[in-house]
């Protein structure tokens, strides 16, 4: 009888030596990853949740940025942000020059990567020499292209004077002022769009290239029969940061032209900051800041369903 209930006992302890080591791996298992991750949560939340979340509430507020009151005034920012007519031209400033910047800088960078690959030894050398704009700043670079584009000793009018063509007042001209903007920000993405796509070429496996050749396909039909279509992930990413930056465009604008001539030259992200630093209006500048968010949000997704369905990963 003693042997039948000790043997129970040594029964029922292994069960639940099986239950508590069930339950400690469960554990493990649920909390091992979040304790992990609580570092990059945190950060998360404090440099982009929380300060997302107080812009949308200051969005409904009346706030000038010095005083401690804040007034609620509901979605009063919201309508004289869309009231406001400078608004409408720094919106249709934003897309200009994101049209301008965007398919300019990818093109030119697929073309370089192209030729930059296609190249023997010097391949490191023309590779430093494209990104040197990416590491350059940007304040530095503004200087010296307000340098290059002085309407009376600038380089670009005098080598324009060359071939008897009389050089535009590139930065003060209203006509001329987003167009040397667009210049100047097609060569800033040349070079980070260039490393993306070395990246992606370097992907493609040259048996792909080599069977062409046995085919008869030249260096054109190889181009648009395998390098683009296998470069669609590439190209969609490359895409969408490229339009998330343009739309961010601002210290070529607040070194350079200060959003003029006649707000020629004024984007959604410059008059953010007028509105807030220079107008003192945090309401409305934090109500601006909500409708560039929706407007990325949207054509993000946009972009993203349009191409999906053309674009393959491996």
């Amino acid at each position: 009888m003693n042997t039948v209930s000790t043997h129970v006992q040594v029964n029922v302890k292994t069960q639940r030596a099986k239950r508590t080591a069930v339950n400690t791996n469960r554990l493990r298992k649920w909390v091992w990853p979040y304790a992990m991750l609580s570092p990059a949560l945190v950060l998360y939340g404090t440099f982009f949740i929380f300060p997302f979340l107080f812009a949308l509430f200051l969005s409904f507020m009346q706030w000038n940025l010095i005083s401690p009151d804040m007034e609620y005034v509901g979605l009063e920012n919201y309508r004289n942000l869309f009231a406001d007519d400078v608004f409408w031209v720094s919106f249709k400033n934003t897309f200009v020059y994101a049209l301008g910047t965007v398919p300019a800088s990818m093109m030119i960078a697929l073309g370089l990567a192209v030729l930059v690959e296609s190249v023997g030894r010097a391949r490191e050398i023309y590779r430093f020499l494209l990104f040197i704009p990416v590491v350059a700043s940007l304040a530095v670079t503004s200087l010296v292209w307000m340098l290059l584009m002085n309407p009376h000793s600038g380089l670009f009018n005098k080598y324009l004077s060359v071939f008897g063509i009389e050089g535009p007042n590139w930065l003060n001209d209203p006509n001329w002022a987003m167009w040397s903007l667009i210049i100047i920000g097609v060569w800033k993405a040349i070079g980070y769009n260039l490393v993306l796509y070395i990246a992606g070429l370097k992907g493609i496996d040259n048996q792909l290239y080599e069977a062409a050749e046995i085919d008869g396909a030249g260096k054109w039909k190889q181009f648009f029969t395998i390098t683009m279509p296998l470069l669609a992930p590439v190209n969609l990413f490359v895409l969408i940061v490229s339009i998330i930056n343009s739309f961010q465009v601002f210290t070529t604008i607040h070194i350079m032209t200060q959003g003029g001539p006649n707000n020629a030259t004024n984007v959604l992200v410059y008059q953010v900051w007028q509105e807030a630093f220079q107008f003192f209006d945090i309401g409305k500048a934090s109500a601006l800041s909500m409708v560039l968010f929706a407007l990325l949000l949207i054509i993000t997704i946009v972009q993203i369903r349009m191409t999906e369905s053309k674009v393959h990963y491996q």
